[in-house]
C-alpha cells in the first residue's frame, strides 16, 4: 500500500522501537540506538514504571519521533481498576494477549472500558509533555475489531494519523511455525478492524507494512532485514516500518520480563550496525520518521 502524498517512488524506512518506558535499561538502549544508530522512532508506554524517565529523555531528544504504545495487557492501567473492572485482574491488566482475546471474544472484556482507558493514556502522554505522531499497540491489541474503529478518531484528534495495521515479511521460512500462525492471525484481525472503520476515518489514516514480528526479540539480522526490504520494495511499498525492541538486559528487566525471551542487546546492535546503514544507502533507501512523513504529506 502506498502512503498518499509521497512523491518518491522509492521505499522509505522507519526504524522503530517498541516499549519505551518499560524499564530504565530499555530506555537507555533506545536512546543509544537513536543517538548512535539508525533508530528514529519509538512508542511510549505511559503506564509502565519507567514512563516518566522515557518522557524526560524524549523531551531532551528533539530528533526522536515518539508515538503512543497503547497498553491493555500485563502492565498497570492509568485509570483506577474499579473504573475498568473487565480489563483487570486485581491492580493490573490481564497477563497475556491470549487471555484478553478470549475475554473479548466471550463478551467479558468491555470495549467501552478499553476506549476510556486508551483516552486516559493519551491524556497521560500529553501530561508528560510528549506529542505523538503515530500509534500502535502492546501485543497488537489496538487492532481488536470492535475497539480499533473507536481508537482511530481518538488518535486523529490527538494529531496521530499513522497506525500499525499490517505485519509483513519476505517469502521463506523466517520465524517459527507459531510466530507465522500468530502473524496470520493478527493480520486477519487487523483486516476485520479496518473494514469496521468508517470510510472517512480510513481516508485520513496512514497504513504501512511492518516487519520484525516473525523475528521479534532480537532474531532479526541484517541479511534477513535487507531481503525483506527488497521484497517489499518490489511489491510497491513506499513506507516500511522496522519494528524492533532495543534495550539493555539488566537484572531488573530480566526479572520482570525474562518470560518474553527477548534479546534486547541484539536489536540494539542491529541498529548500530554500520554495514546495515551502508547497505541501505547503496540501495537508495532513505531512513525517516512518522513525524517527517506527516510533514511531507501535509504539504501535498
Amino acid at each position: 500500500m502506498r502512503v498518499r502524498g509521497l512523491e518518491s517512488a522509492d521505499v522509505k524506512v522507519v526504524f522503530h522501537a517498541d516499549d519505551f518506558g518499560l524499564t530504565r535499561a530499555v530506555n537507555a538502549g533506545i536512546v543509544e540506538a537513536h543517538e548512535r544508530g539508525l533508530l528514529g522512532s519509538t512508542s511510549l508506554m505511559v503506564s509502565a514504571d519507567a514512563a516518566e524517565d522515557a518522557a524526560v529523555l524524549a523531551r531532551s531528544l528533539p530528533g526522536l519521533d515518539v508515538g503512543i504504545h497503547v497498553t491493555l495487557v500485563e502492565e498497570r492501567p492509568v485509570l483506577p481498576p474499579e473504573r475498568i473492572p473487565s480489563l483487570v485482574d486485581g491492580e493490573r491488566f490481564w497477563p497475556s494477549h491470549a487471555t484478553v482475546f478470549a475475554r473479548y471474544a466471550s463478551g467479558r472484556w468491555r470495549v467501552d472500558e478499553a476506549t476510556a482507558e486508551v483516552a486516559a493514556q493519551w491524556d497521560r502522554l500529553a501530561s508528560l509533555g510528549v506529542a505523538a505522531s503515530h500509534w500502535d499497540g502492546h501485543q497488537h491489541l489496538h487492532l481488536l475489531p470492535r475497539l480499533f474503529p473507536r481508537l482511530v478518531p481518538l488518535a486523529r484528534r490527538r494529531g496521530a494519523s499513522f497506525v500499525r495495521t499490517r505485519l509483513a515479511s519476505a517469502p521463506g521460512d523466517g520465524g517459527s511455525a507459531v510466530r507465522r500462525a500468530l502473524c496470520a492471525g493478527v493480520n486477519a484481525v487487523a483486516a476485520s478492524a479496518w473494514r469496521r472503520t468508517q470510510r472517512a476515518e480510513r481516508h485520513g489514516t496512514m497504513r504501512f507494512p511492518t516487519v520484525g514480528f516473525l523475528e521479534a526479540g532480537g532474531r532479526l539480522d541484517r541479511d534477513r532485514l535487507l531481503a525483506t526490504l527488497d521484497h517489499l520494495r518490489a511489491r510497491g511499498a513506499d513506507v516500511v516500518e522496522v519494528m524492533l525492541h532495543p534495550g539493555r538486559a539488566d537484572a531488573e528487566t530480566e526479572r520482570r520480563y525474562g518470560h518474553w525471551h527477548y534479546r534486547w542487546d541484539r536489536d540494539r546492535e542491529l541498529l548500530l550496525d554500520a554495514r546495515l546503514a551502508e547497505a541501505l544507502a547503496t540501495r537508495g533507501m532513505e531512513t525517516t520518521t512518522f513525524r517527517d512523513l506527516a510533514r511531507h504529506v501535509g504539504r501535498t
